[in-house]
């Protein structure tokens, strides 16, 4: 498996009270967009955190992305490389009328596992949120700070994303 060189948090920027699972987007990223899909020849995300916890495997380890489907190497401050794009079920108000985070207690719990995990198995990795990627910074995926709660879990600073200064 080649080095992953970035981590990307993502949420799926629907309502809290959906409960999606792997194939719901799997289908939503790869069907026409006549048919109401992105469009896109494979699925924007590598895993998903369900709202009960449970990690589902989209894209498999030893495929990491190197088509950028999110546009975030683009522009002055893209960052580029292998990237792992990781989403949980939710992310916007019941109506989703707003970006809320709503993660639960067990999403955020495998959330941690998994940034944990990248860390130690790629030490030189780095962690960011979607929406604090220049070029998506209109975002509001994933609807909190990642690099607030990054903090709050120890990660050392090395592996989080300072921002295109």
């Amino acid at each position: 498996m080649k080095d992953v060189d970035f981590l990307v948090i993502h949420s799926t920027d629907t309502s809290e009270a959906l409960d999606l699972k792997a194939k719901t987007v799997i289908d939503k990223h790869t069907t026409d967009k006549r048919s109401g899909g992105f469009g896109w020849n494979r699925p924007g995300f590598d895993y998903l955190v369900l709202q009960d916890g449970t990690l589902e495997t989209i894209i498999p380890e030893h495929s990491p992305t190197e088509v950028d489907l999110w546009g975030i190497s683009q522009g002055r401050f893209g960052i580029s490389g292998n990237v792992k794009n990781l989403a949980y079920v939710g992310g916007r108000t019941l109506k989703e009328a707003w970006w809320k985070d709503t993660r639960t207690e067990e999403q955020t719990t495998t959330l941690e596992a998994v940034v944990k995990f990248y860390t130690i198995r790629f030490p030189e990795i780095i962690i960011v949120g979607f929406n604090e990627i220049a070029t998506k910074k209109d975002s509001d995926k994933p609807g909190f700070s990642v690099k607030e709660w990054l903090e709050e879990l120890d990660i050392p600073k090395c592996n989080i994303y300072q921002g295109y200064q």
